[in-house]
């Protein structure tokens, strides 16, 4: 038996490289076609996307022309003559809103024996309802013991002393008057 010469006659395996090249040529075909597949598709959304996109743009107009008329009608507003107006019927309304009958329970609440008001002022002012006191006392004491009422009453805030006449200058006894912030609205201790 004679021996083949495997030098002069290569046995090639060429099996394993067609497998190779057919599975690889396989595999481009099914990419090329879910790459043309995916192409289409997003072609089609970038159109709705695009038509979407002009609509908008259409809408953005009409929006612009319309908040453009509104602030030319706006500008057209006398804002400083109205919040005037409304600073005033806002201060009408509160002195309507204003009961003297609490107000007058409150002062007698926080008035020593010695001390007899004249005159009772409120005002409307940025920090709240500020009433003015005009009154007379038969002591300087009289008067300190009405500063503390109203400091320990909850109702009474910053307590203002304005004036005082010592008995000799106003006949009778001390003539006083101060200012206090009002707020009816908080309770008693």
């Amino acid at each position: 038996m004679r021996l083949p010469s495997l030098a002069s006659r290569p046995f090639l395996n060429t099996r394993p490289v067609w497998v190779f090249t057919v599975s690889a040529v396989a595999l481009g075909l099914v990419l090329m076609l879910v790459n043309t597949m995916l192409y289409l598709s997003s072609n089609t959304r970038l159109e709705q996307q695009l038509e979407r996109r002009a609509q908008l743009e259409e809408q953005v107009r009409e929006l612009r022309t319309e908040v453009g008329k509104d602030a030319s009608a706006l500008a057209k507003v006398p804002w400083k003559r109205l919040g005037r107006e409304t600073a005033g019927l806002n201060e009408i309304l509160q002195t309507y809103g204003f009961s003297w009958q609490q107000l007058l329970r409150d002062v007698g609440n926080v008035l020593p024996r010695q001390v007899r008001l004249q005159r009772i002022t409120p005002t409307i002012t940025k920090e709240g309802l500020s009433l003015g006191f005009k009154g007379t006392a038969q002591s300087r004491d009289a008067i300190l013991e009405l500063l503390q009422n109203l400091i320990d009453d909850p109702r009474f805030e910053k307590p203002l002393p304005r004036s005082e006449t010592s008995p000799e200058e106003a006949g009778v006894g001390y003539d006083f008057s101060l200012k206090v912030l009002y707020h009816p609205d908080k309770g008693a201790k």
